[in-house]
Protein backbone atom coordinates (compact mmCIF):
# COMPACT_ATOMS: atom_id res chain seq x y z
CA UNK A 1 0.00 0.00 0.00
CA UNK A 2 1.42 3.40 -0.97
CA UNK A 3 1.87 5.95 1.79
CA UNK A 4 1.60 9.63 1.77
CA UNK A 5 4.58 11.62 3.14
CA UNK A 6 6.42 14.98 2.80
CA UNK A 7 10.39 13.66 2.90
CA UNK A 8 12.93 16.88 3.58
CA UNK A 9 14.80 15.90 0.46
CA UNK A 10 15.01 13.47 -2.73
CA UNK A 11 17.34 10.73 -0.98
CA UNK A 12 14.40 8.43 0.59
CA UNK A 13 12.51 7.67 -2.82
CA UNK A 14 12.07 4.25 -3.62
CA UNK A 15 10.23 2.31 -6.68
CA UNK A 16 6.82 3.46 -7.19
CA UNK A 17 7.13 6.83 -5.49
CA UNK A 18 5.09 9.99 -7.27
CA UNK A 19 6.93 13.29 -6.12
CA UNK A 20 6.12 17.05 -6.03
CA UNK A 21 9.02 18.44 -5.49
CA UNK A 22 8.68 22.57 -5.23
CA UNK A 23 11.87 23.78 -5.99
CA UNK A 24 12.66 26.87 -3.64
CA UNK A 25 15.81 28.33 -5.02
CA UNK A 26 16.88 27.38 -8.84
CA UNK A 27 20.58 26.75 -6.78
CA UNK A 28 18.48 23.82 -4.85
CA UNK A 29 17.94 22.19 -8.51
CA UNK A 30 21.20 21.66 -9.15
CA UNK A 31 22.58 20.26 -5.79
CA UNK A 32 19.05 17.96 -5.25
CA UNK A 33 18.65 16.57 -8.87
CA UNK A 34 22.42 15.90 -9.14
CA UNK A 35 21.83 13.46 -6.09
CA UNK A 36 18.83 11.51 -7.45
CA UNK A 37 20.18 11.13 -10.59
CA UNK A 38 23.47 9.26 -9.09
CA UNK A 39 21.42 7.49 -6.77
CA UNK A 40 19.89 5.91 -9.59
CA UNK A 41 22.72 5.22 -11.43
CA UNK A 42 24.46 3.28 -8.18
CA UNK A 43 21.07 1.23 -7.39
CA UNK A 44 20.50 -0.17 -11.04
CA UNK A 45 17.66 1.89 -12.47
CA UNK A 46 17.57 3.43 -16.26
CA UNK A 47 17.62 7.18 -16.18
CA UNK A 48 15.03 9.24 -17.97
CA UNK A 49 15.40 13.27 -17.90
CA UNK A 50 12.73 15.00 -19.35
CA UNK A 51 13.58 19.12 -19.88
CA UNK A 52 15.67 20.70 -20.90
CA UNK A 53 19.68 19.97 -21.13
CA UNK A 54 20.03 21.10 -17.21
CA UNK A 55 23.12 21.69 -15.02
CA UNK A 56 22.43 18.14 -13.19
CA UNK A 57 22.34 16.55 -16.08
CA UNK A 58 25.31 17.95 -18.30
CA UNK A 59 27.39 17.16 -15.06
CA UNK A 60 26.39 13.71 -14.61
CA UNK A 61 26.33 11.90 -17.37
CA UNK A 62 24.96 7.95 -16.75
CA UNK A 63 25.93 4.98 -19.04
CA UNK A 64 22.42 4.30 -19.91
CA UNK A 65 19.92 7.39 -19.74
CA UNK A 66 17.66 9.21 -21.99
CA UNK A 67 17.67 12.89 -22.14
CA UNK A 68 14.33 14.17 -23.73
CA UNK A 69 13.46 17.96 -24.39
CA UNK A 70 9.91 18.61 -25.05
CA UNK A 71 10.99 22.14 -26.70
CA UNK A 72 12.99 20.36 -29.04
CA UNK A 73 11.08 17.49 -29.84
CA UNK A 74 7.58 19.76 -30.81
CA UNK A 75 9.35 22.57 -31.32
CA UNK A 76 8.18 24.36 -28.50
CA UNK A 77 6.56 23.83 -24.82
CA UNK A 78 3.39 22.38 -25.73
CA UNK A 79 3.10 18.76 -25.21
CA UNK A 80 0.28 16.78 -26.44
CA UNK A 81 -1.65 16.10 -23.24
CA UNK A 82 -0.99 12.23 -23.12
CA UNK A 83 2.81 12.86 -24.22
CA UNK A 84 4.32 12.65 -20.96
CA UNK A 85 2.32 9.75 -19.49
CA UNK A 86 2.85 7.57 -22.84
CA UNK A 87 6.34 8.07 -23.03
CA UNK A 88 6.92 7.23 -19.11
CA UNK A 89 4.89 3.68 -19.96
CA UNK A 90 6.92 3.39 -23.04
CA UNK A 91 10.28 3.64 -21.13
CA UNK A 92 8.93 1.98 -18.03
CA UNK A 93 8.42 -1.10 -20.08
CA UNK A 94 11.39 -0.75 -22.23
CA UNK A 95 13.74 -0.76 -18.78
CA UNK A 96 12.39 -3.84 -17.59
CA UNK A 97 13.05 -5.56 -20.72
CA UNK A 98 16.65 -4.62 -20.60
CA UNK A 99 16.88 -5.53 -16.94
CA UNK A 100 17.24 -2.62 -15.28
CA UNK A 101 15.59 -2.19 -11.34
CA UNK A 102 12.97 0.52 -12.20
CA UNK A 103 13.20 3.44 -14.52
CA UNK A 104 14.35 7.03 -12.53
CA UNK A 105 12.42 9.93 -14.13
CA UNK A 106 13.34 13.33 -13.38
CA UNK A 107 10.60 15.85 -15.22
CA UNK A 108 11.36 19.82 -15.30
CA UNK A 109 7.46 20.61 -15.26
CA UNK A 110 8.00 24.14 -16.66
CA UNK A 111 9.60 22.44 -19.57
CA UNK A 112 6.68 20.03 -20.59
CA UNK A 113 3.71 22.16 -19.31
CA UNK A 114 2.48 25.13 -21.55
CA UNK A 115 2.85 28.37 -20.77
CA UNK A 116 -0.75 29.38 -18.68
CA UNK A 117 -1.33 25.97 -17.93
CA UNK A 118 -4.38 25.85 -15.49
CA UNK A 119 -5.12 23.68 -12.29
CA UNK A 120 -7.57 21.49 -13.82
CA UNK A 121 -5.30 20.25 -16.71
CA UNK A 122 -2.32 19.14 -13.85
CA UNK A 123 -4.61 17.10 -11.98
CA UNK A 124 -5.89 15.98 -14.91
CA UNK A 125 -2.14 14.73 -16.26
CA UNK A 126 -0.71 14.12 -12.55
CA UNK A 127 -3.44 12.12 -11.70
CA UNK A 128 -3.35 9.55 -14.58
CA UNK A 129 0.93 9.62 -14.40
CA UNK A 130 0.17 9.11 -10.26
CA UNK A 131 -1.91 5.68 -11.60
CA UNK A 132 0.91 4.71 -14.13
CA UNK A 133 3.62 4.85 -11.81
CA UNK A 134 1.98 2.93 -8.96
CA UNK A 135 1.54 0.03 -11.53
CA UNK A 136 5.04 -0.03 -13.17
CA UNK A 137 8.49 -0.20 -11.63
CA UNK A 138 9.10 3.26 -12.23
CA UNK A 139 10.20 6.63 -9.77
CA UNK A 140 8.79 9.91 -11.12
CA UNK A 141 10.17 13.15 -9.16
CA UNK A 142 7.89 16.05 -10.85
CA UNK A 143 10.03 19.19 -10.30
CA UNK A 144 8.30 22.51 -10.11
CA UNK A 145 10.09 26.07 -10.16
CA UNK A 146 7.82 27.93 -7.60
CA UNK A 147 7.57 31.48 -9.19
CA UNK A 148 7.13 29.85 -13.11
CA UNK A 149 4.24 28.57 -11.44
CA UNK A 150 0.87 30.15 -10.01
CA UNK A 151 -0.20 29.51 -6.44
CA UNK A 152 -3.03 27.58 -6.91
CA UNK A 153 -1.36 25.76 -10.04
CA UNK A 154 1.31 24.41 -7.20
CA UNK A 155 -1.26 23.81 -4.68
CA UNK A 156 -2.96 21.44 -7.34
CA UNK A 157 0.15 19.61 -7.89
CA UNK A 158 1.41 18.74 -4.91
CA UNK A 159 -2.31 17.14 -3.47
CA UNK A 160 -2.44 15.06 -6.43
CA UNK A 161 1.68 12.97 -5.65
CA UNK A 162 1.34 10.70 -3.01
CA UNK A 163 4.27 12.40 -1.84
CA UNK A 164 5.80 15.97 -1.33
CA UNK A 165 9.81 18.12 -1.11
CA UNK A 166 10.70 21.36 -1.24
CA UNK A 167 9.20 24.19 0.50
CA UNK A 168 7.39 23.35 3.83
CA UNK A 169 4.39 26.39 3.63
CA UNK A 170 3.61 24.63 0.44
CA UNK A 171 3.09 21.23 1.45
CA UNK A 172 -0.89 20.28 0.77
CA UNK A 173 -3.80 19.49 3.66
CA UNK A 174 -4.48 16.56 1.69
CA UNK A 175 -2.77 13.90 -0.72
CA UNK A 176 -5.07 12.15 -3.32
CA UNK A 177 -3.08 8.91 -5.16
CA UNK A 178 -4.07 5.81 -7.04
CA UNK A 179 -4.72 2.89 -5.13
CA UNK A 180 -6.03 0.02 -7.72
CA UNK A 181 -7.95 1.08 -11.20
CA UNK A 182 -10.44 2.41 -9.40
CA UNK A 183 -10.13 3.24 -6.14
CA UNK A 184 -7.80 6.42 -4.48
CA UNK A 185 -6.57 7.00 -1.16
CA UNK A 186 -7.14 10.15 0.61
CA UNK A 187 -5.21 11.49 3.25
CA UNK A 188 -4.78 14.45 5.50
CA UNK A 189 -7.22 16.89 5.90
CA UNK A 190 -9.91 18.02 3.54
CA UNK A 191 -11.38 21.44 4.72
CA UNK A 192 -12.07 24.53 3.09
CA UNK A 193 -8.14 25.56 2.69
CA UNK A 194 -8.17 22.83 0.30
CA UNK A 195 -11.63 22.62 -1.26
CA UNK A 196 -11.00 24.28 -4.16
CA UNK A 197 -8.49 21.68 -4.97
CA UNK A 198 -9.94 18.51 -3.83
CA UNK A 199 -13.21 19.65 -6.15
CA UNK A 200 -10.93 19.46 -9.12
CA UNK A 201 -9.21 16.04 -8.64
CA UNK A 202 -12.27 14.29 -7.52
CA UNK A 203 -13.96 15.64 -10.72
CA UNK A 204 -11.35 15.30 -12.91
CA UNK A 205 -11.75 11.09 -11.74
CA UNK A 206 -14.88 11.46 -12.46
CA UNK A 207 -15.27 12.05 -15.62
CA UNK A 208 -13.36 8.94 -16.41
CA UNK A 209 -15.18 6.58 -13.61
CA UNK A 210 -18.81 5.77 -12.71
CA UNK A 211 -18.25 4.72 -9.74
CA UNK A 212 -14.60 6.51 -7.79
CA UNK A 213 -13.98 4.52 -4.13
CA UNK A 214 -11.91 6.74 -1.66
CA UNK A 215 -9.91 4.96 0.57
CA UNK A 216 -10.24 7.13 3.41
CA UNK A 217 -8.23 5.34 6.24
CA UNK A 218 -5.91 7.93 6.68
CA UNK A 219 -8.04 10.61 5.84
CA UNK A 220 -7.95 12.70 9.71
CA UNK A 221 -10.50 14.85 9.07
CA UNK A 222 -13.31 15.95 6.26
CA UNK A 223 -15.26 19.83 7.71
CA UNK A 224 -18.46 20.74 6.53
CA UNK A 225 -16.90 22.58 3.44
CA UNK A 226 -14.74 19.28 2.24
CA UNK A 227 -18.13 16.97 2.23
CA UNK A 228 -20.23 19.25 0.83
CA UNK A 229 -17.82 20.00 -2.11
CA UNK A 230 -17.88 16.10 -2.53
CA UNK A 231 -21.13 15.51 -2.74
CA UNK A 232 -21.27 18.53 -5.17
CA UNK A 233 -18.89 17.08 -7.38
CA UNK A 234 -20.99 13.55 -7.63
CA UNK A 235 -23.80 15.48 -8.37
CA UNK A 236 -22.57 17.81 -11.44
CA UNK A 237 -21.86 14.53 -13.26
CA UNK A 238 -25.29 12.31 -13.14
CA UNK A 239 -24.77 8.94 -13.28
CA UNK A 240 -21.66 9.42 -11.18
CA UNK A 241 -21.17 8.26 -7.81
CA UNK A 242 -18.48 8.51 -5.01
CA UNK A 243 -17.89 5.60 -2.14
CA UNK A 244 -15.89 6.04 0.76
CA UNK A 245 -14.52 3.51 2.32
CA UNK A 246 -12.93 2.62 6.04
CA UNK A 247 -13.58 6.29 7.10
CA UNK A 248 -12.90 6.97 10.88
CA UNK A 249 -15.67 8.03 13.81
CA UNK A 250 -16.13 11.02 13.26
CA UNK A 251 -16.03 11.68 9.66
CA UNK A 252 -19.03 9.03 10.01
CA UNK A 253 -20.87 10.85 12.13
CA UNK A 254 -20.70 14.33 10.77
CA UNK A 255 -21.53 12.84 7.65
CA UNK A 256 -24.47 11.87 9.06
CA UNK A 257 -24.94 14.81 11.04
CA UNK A 258 -24.31 17.12 7.77
CA UNK A 259 -27.21 14.98 6.34
CA UNK A 260 -25.23 13.39 3.60
CA UNK A 261 -26.28 9.75 4.49
CA UNK A 262 -29.74 10.19 2.07
CA UNK A 263 -29.94 8.04 -0.50
CA UNK A 264 -30.41 10.53 -2.76
CA UNK A 265 -27.05 11.88 -2.41
CA UNK A 266 -24.77 10.23 -5.01
CA UNK A 267 -22.16 9.15 -2.33
CA UNK A 268 -21.70 7.02 0.42
CA UNK A 269 -19.79 6.09 3.08
CA UNK A 270 -19.59 2.18 3.53
CA UNK A 271 -17.03 0.37 6.01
Amino acid sequence: MRIARSVASLGPVDVGDHVCWVVPQPGDFQRAASGYLSDGTDLGDKIMVVGASAPAWLEFRPPYGLLVDPAAVHGGVRWDTDALVALVRQEAETADRQGFRALRVLAQMDRIWPAGITAEQVADQELRLDALTGGAAAIVVCAYAGPRFAPEVLEQAASVHPHFAGIPAQAPSFHMFNEAADCWSLSGVVDADGAGAFRVAVTGLLRTLATLRLRCDRLQLMDAVGMQTLAEAAAALPGRKIVLERANPTVRRCWELLGYDDPAVPAELVP
